[in-house]
């Protein structure tokens, strides 16, 4: 299906950023700035494809789902091993991923996607309500595209007077950071705390 070769073919444009990310120069950087907010323009457009075209399914959920992780987790690698971000910040938010896609994983063995297996009014709103879903994906985009940036002025900028900049910057950005993790976190919570009930039920035979 249209909507999920989409889903898919953000990997390819994941690959072509890190690739980017590691050629030496700040042109490179500058396109892999504009890849990382196309990447994630392509993870909302591909839902809306999905829906207008009748190819919603609870496969193209699990694939959209499979490739944000993906692409979160390659993220805050590099951006680890690039040294813009601690080891702690990616160990925070591939943990959460862990924990909360093999919760995930478990409901869709009991037929429910993983919207759908929020029962609770703020679980939903947190988890599935569509504004809690702009904004994260607007947190993310802005928070790579960020380190992207400063990346790349790190080495525009070296030894040149523009470069005592940088500090404020970094700092700007390390802010925007810390709020992005922090929404990772209140947004994987609701997954775990509901799936006490999977606990309490019959398993299947």
């Amino acid at each position: 299906m249209f909507a999920n070769a989409i889903t898919i073919s953000r990997l390819g444009f994941l690959g072509l950023c890190l690739l980017l990310l590691y050629q030496p120069g700040g042109t490179a950087k500058v396109i892999a700035f504009a890849l990382v907010i196309f990447i994630v323009f392509l993870d909302g457009i591909d839902g809306i494809i999905a829906r207008r075209r009748g190819e919603a399914s609870a496969l193209g959920s699990v694939l959209d789902i499979a490739i944000d992780r993906v692409v979160e987790n390659v993220f805050w690698i590099a951006f680890v091993d690039l040294d813009l971000v601690p080891v702690w910040i990616a160990l925070i938010v591939v943990t959460r991923g862990i924990l909360t896609d093999a919760v995930r994983g478990f409901a869709l063995a009991r037929g429910m996607t993983a919207f759908e297996m929020m029962r609770t009014d703020w679980g939903r709103r947190l988890v599935s309500s569509r504004f809690m879903r702009a904004l994260y994906g607007f947190a993310k985009v802005t928070v790579f595209a960020a380190l992207v940036a400063v990346y790349a002025l790190q080495e525009l900028w070296a030894g040149t007077p523009d470069a005592h900049r940088l500090p404020p910057l970094e700092t700007a950005v390390f802010g925007l950071v810390l709020l992005t993790v922090g929404l990772t976190v209140i947004r994987g919570l609701p997954v775990l705390i509901e799936s006490r009930r999977f606990f309490h039920e019959p398993t299947l035979p």
